[in-house]
């Protein structure tokens, strides 16, 4: 026969430490906070879909952001992907295979051209899980690294707005009065400029 023995708290005793999870989500808020604080970028990337297995990097877009939040430089890419662009992903980008054939580069010219944009400084994404596993998947087909710290703007948006039921994109564009994103990579770009500077302000106010 066992016994379940429970331990109770003293009356003077200290609460519970929060849990290591929410301590990691809450260090990673506050290092993305840190980061809005200097010049910094925001990138996106458009794909043929969401296997890095079986898809490609489509198109590659990034903004350069100084101090005080001004807009400095523009960086955009058409990649030549080595298989045809699906045809729903140019109904959903506009991007089309005549586009590709016109204006793509290879990779790993284009994912060089990126590196090179963002120098060392702090890369923000919106949802940065799925584009850090391209870039990855980049990285290791080209040889060349991407080391760039990354933070998410997702996150940011959770925290700074948990009364909101979504935190998509064009959710949080409409609640901040941003431009709409279009699914092309430079104009989220500039949606998630909009929604990070904004997240900073409402996190540095509560």
């Amino acid at each position: 026969m066992s016994f379940l023995y429970r331990r109770t708290l003293s009356s003077g005793a200290s609460p519970a430490r929060p849990s290591r999870p929410a301590a990691r989500a809450q260090a990673a808020v506050t290092q993305a906070l840190d980061a809005l604080g200097g010049p910094f970028i925001v990138a996106d990337l458009e794909t043929t879909g969401l296997s890095t297995a079986s898809c490609e990097i489509l198109e590659f877009a990034a903004v350069r952001v100084g101090e005080g939040g001004a807009v400095v430089n523009e960086y955009t890419q058409v990649v030549r992907t080595c298989a045809r662009v699906p045809s729903f992903i140019s109904r959903l980008t506009g991007i089309t295979q005549a586009e590709v054939d016109r204006d793509g580069i290879p990779v790993a010219q284009a994912f060089s051209s990126f590196l090179a944009f963002v120098e060392d400084l702090p890369v923000f994404f919106h949802n940065a899980s799925f584009d850090r596993r391209f870039l990855s998947a980049a990285a290791d087909q080209t040889g060349m690294p991407f080391s760039n710290a990354t933070h998410c703007t997702l996150a940011l948006a959770r925290r700074a707005w948990p009364e909101l039921t979504s935190h998509k994109l064009d959710i949080l564009a409409r609640h901040v009065g941003a431009s709409q994103p279009t699914h092309r990579a430079l104009a989220d770009v500039r949606t998630t400029v909009a929604v990070a500077l904004a997240a900073s302000a409402r996190l540095a106010s509560v």
